[in-house]
C-alpha cells in the first residue's frame, strides 16, 4: 500500500463521509487518484466506512482489555468469547497471553462476572485485566459525549441503524427510511456527529490474504507522557491509545505494513526518556471487532 493511499485511509479515519474531491484536496492530489486507490479497496471489502455509537449512550461505563494465557488450542475459548455480549475485540497473539479480549460493560459488577466467566473456562491459566482510564484514540470512543439538551428519539436511532449498515449512504437514502427531508436528515446526522454520540469513520476488512501487521504495545512511563503521546499519535496506522489502570500505563494498537517500519517505531520509543518499559505483542489472527452494540440507547434528560 503505497503512502498516498495510507494518507487517505486516514483521513477517512476521521471523516468517514468526505467525498474523494475533498480527500483530494486535502491531500493535494486529483480525485481520480484518490478514487483509483480506494475504489477497489472498497469493493473489495478491504475497507468499510460504518457508524460507531458510543459505549456511553449505551450505558456500557466499565471499559476493560483482558489478556489470557491458556493452554493447548484456543478454540473453545474464542468460540466462548465470540458469543459473550461484553466482548467487543478478540484475537490470537503472540507472546506470554495466547488470547485478548476487549470488554465493555455496563458497571465494575457486570464486568466482575464476566471476568469469572472467562477465567472458570477450560484451558485458561490465568488472566490479566486492564481497565481504561482516559482513551485518546479509538474508532468506538470520540470524546465524551457533549448530550445537554439531546433528544436520543427513535429518528436518531434508525439513522445510527443504517449508517452503521453503510457510513456512506447518501442523505437521501437515509432520508428514504426515516421519512425526515433530506435537509432535516442532514442536520440530524451533524448533530449526532457534533454531540459525539456517533462517529462516521472508516474500518479494514481484516482477513488471511491481507499484508497488515496488528501490534499492540503496553508502556509503563513516568508521569506525564506528553513525547510518547505526540510519538503515538503521530502514526497513520493508529487504531487504539488509552491510559490505564493495571500492570501497564498506557496501551496503543498500531497497523503497520512491514517489520521495519514497526522496528523503526519501537527504536524511536526506546529513545523517550518517559517509557520505563515496553512490551509487543503480535495480534495474529483477529477474530471479532465489533462496532454494533446489541444494547439498547440509554435516555439522557
Amino acid at each position: 500500500m503505497d503512502f498516498l493511499t495510507e494518507r487517505a485511509i486516514t483521513y477517512l479515519r476521521r471523516d468517514g463521509r468526505a467525498s474523494y474531491s475533498t480527500i483530494a484536496k486535502e491531500l493535494d492530489t486529483t480525485r481520480a487518484n484518490v478514487s483509483s486507490r480506494l475504489s477497489p479497496l472498497f469493493q473489495s471489502g478491504s475497507l468499510r466506512v460504518i457508524a460507531a455509537i458510543h459505549p456511553r449512550i449505551l450505558g456500557l461505563e466499565v471499559l476493560a482489555h483482558v489478556s489470557l494465557r491458556v493452554y493447548g488450542s484456543p478454540a473453545h475459548i474464542i468460540e466462548h468469547l465470540t458469543q459473550l455480549p461484553s466482548a467487543v475485540y478478540l484475537s490470537e497473539a503472540t507472546g506470554s497471553y495466547q488470547v485478548i479480549v476487549e470488554l465493555h460493560s455496563p458497571s465494575l459488577t457486570d464486568l466482575h462476572r464476566d471476568i469469572g466467566e472467562i477465567r472458570a473456562l477450560d484451558g485458561v491459566i490465568e488472566g490479566h485485566i486492564l481497565q481504561y482510564e482516559h482513551v485518546y484514540s479509538s474508532f468506538f470512543l470520540g470524546e465524551e459525549p457533549d448530550l445537554q439538551g439531546f433528544q436520543l428519539d427513535e429518528t436518531n436511532q434508525l439513522l445510527a441503524q443504517q449508517l452503521q449498515i453503510d457510513g456512506r449512504k447518501s442523505y437521501a437514502e437515509l432520508a428514504e427510511h426515516t421519512g425526515l427531508s433530506i435537509s432535516a436528515t442532514r442536520d440530524r446526522v451533524a448533530r449526532l456527529l457534533d454531540s459525539g454520540a456517533m462517529q462516521i469513520g472508516v474500518v479494514r476488512g481484516r482477513n488471511s490474504a491481507g499484508s497488515e501487521l496488528v501490534f499492540g504495545f503496553g508502556f509503563t512511563t513516568a508521569t506525564p507522557h506528553p513525547q510518547l503521546l505526540e510519538l503515538l499519535r503521530a502514526q497513520p496506522g493508529l487504531e487504539f491509545l488509552s491510559s490505564t489502570v493495571g500492570r501497564y500505563d498506557l496501551v496503543t494498537t498500531i497497523s503497520f505494513n512491514s517489520l521495519p517500519q514497526f522496528a523503526t517505531l519501537l527504536q524511536a520509543i526506546r529513545t523517550i526518556d518517559e517509557v520505563r518499559t515496553v512490551e509487543t505483542w503480535l495480534h495474529t489472527r483477529i477474530h471479532m471487532e465489533r462496532y454494533v452494540h446489541s444494547g439498547s440507547w440509554v435516555t439522557h434528560e
